[in-house]
């Protein structure tokens, strides 16, 4: 049986339009007798190396980090084919209307045009037509509902609810974090729950911790300017602030600046809650009073154009305390928490349990296996090597 590893990028195939299915390529892969050919998957691959490169480009920079980024594409290929037979057995098919409701969503994506022109119904349909045109659209469609389908109904039949104990339990955990009880940290740590009460406790300061409301005006500037321009920028900002007399004329006064042809001044209105990074700047807003105008402060980077950078004001509109952090507040949270990672670890499961028990043939050949396994190979002489010279060293009995 071949063992397959289930990769975080599993979305990856079923971005915008699924997989289409063309029998007529080379093969990259057969599942259960299903072939996987070659050009459904290197239409998955350019999808998901487009994503990549609009998140994180620097990642495709990395060595092989087209290779490894293929073989994880094509393992989820591989599972979402698995779960598209069993989806199939089951008949969660999907209906006309759910098709539907999916196609009239990715038809509102191109209500405009990329220099954001509004365009006709008509000039619509004919954008959606041109970006789709050779997909099996209606089709790919009903085999990802179907798979959710499956997927709901699996994680329904095995979930278990949820109890107010279990919520408790997991919230003293979040609290000793939150509040950097050491001693039951230490306890979290050598139990191997630290972390992930580490993350949860991140995710609710937004809930729990004070908030604040401000306008903001940038005046730009970078450590690359000679020290005459950093010193007229710093100029400027203190002239705008002489004219802020507060919250009933910051706009005005941030707005008649910023139209000024290449001021490059910048403002806006901004939340935040306290902890929140940039540290620098939020630090300055809890600081402050509400209502009250800052004095100016610098802020840099260390990185030439920047666009957060320079000279800066502030306005603070309103600010909230925080609250305890006490059970009620953040339970359901919690609840709804534990419920996705049981969720996440019935599919899991589910997905192991489907490797183990099919035939699955890799057909396709990646260069970066070739290196692994001669780096591997290498490491092994290395340590034959070794073996055979200690061997030798050694003082005869």
């Amino acid at each position: 049986m071949k063992r397959l590893v289930v990769s975080a990028l599993l979305f990856v195939c079923m971005f915008m339009f699924g997989c289409a299915k063309d029998q007529s390529q080379s093969v990259v892969a057969v599942v259960n007798g299903v072939e996987i050919s070659a050009a459904d998957f290197d239409k998955a691959l350019d999808r998901a190396v487009n994503y990549l490169q609009n998140q994180n480009p620097q990642a495709l920079q990395q060595p092989f980090a087209r290779d490894i980024l293929g073989k994880r594409v094509l393992n989820d290929m591989v599972i979402r084919e698995l779960f598209l037979q069993q989806a199939k057995a089951s008949k969660a098919d999907a209906t006309q209307e759910e098709i539907d409701n999916v196609i009239a969503r990715i038809k509102e994506q191109y209500k405009v045009n990329a220099d954001g022109k509004e365009l006709t119904p008509e000039e619509q349909e004919a954008a959606f037509e041109k970006a789709t045109q050779g997909q099996n659209l209606r089709e790919n469609i009903a085999d990802d509902i179907a798979i959710e389908k499956y997927k709901k109904g699996l994680i329904s039949t095995n979930l278990k609810p949820v109890s107010k104990e279990d919520v408790k339990t997991f919230f003293d955990n979040v609290s000793a974090v939150y509040n950097n009880d050491q001693k039951k940290i230490e306890e979290l740590k050598a139990q191997g729950r630290y972390e992930e009460s580490e993350v949860v406790a991140n995710q609710l300061r937004p809930v729990i911790a004070p908030k604040a409301q401000f306008d903001l005006l940038l005046v730009y500037a970078d450590k690359t300017m000679s020290d005459e321009e950093l010193a007229q920028r710093k100029q400027l900002a203190d002239k705008i602030r002489k004219e802020i007399k507060g919250e009933s004329n910051f706009l005005e006064v941030a707005q008649k600046y910023a139209q000024q042809e290449g001021s490059r001044i910048y403002f806006s209105k901004m939340n935040v809650f306290e902890g929140m990074k940039p540290l620098d700047l939020t630090n300055k807003v809890f600081a402050l009073k509400k209502g009250e105008v800052s004095n100016v402060f610098e802020i840099f980077t260390g990185k030439k154009n920047n666009a957060a950078q320079g000279f800066f004001i502030m306005n603070v509109i309103e600010k909230t305390a925080g609250q305890k952090f006490t059970f009620e507040p953040v339970e359901k949270q919690l609840e709804e928490y534990i419920n996705t990672k049981r969720a996440e670890s019935i599919l899991a499961q589910a997905t192991q349990a489907l490797i183990k028990e099919a035939d699955i043939k890799i057909l396709k050949t990646f260069k970066v296996d070739k290196v692994m396994q001669n780096s591997q190979t290498a490491n092994q002489e290395t340590e034959q090597q070794a073996t055979e010279q200690q061997e030798t060293e050694q003082p005869a009995a």
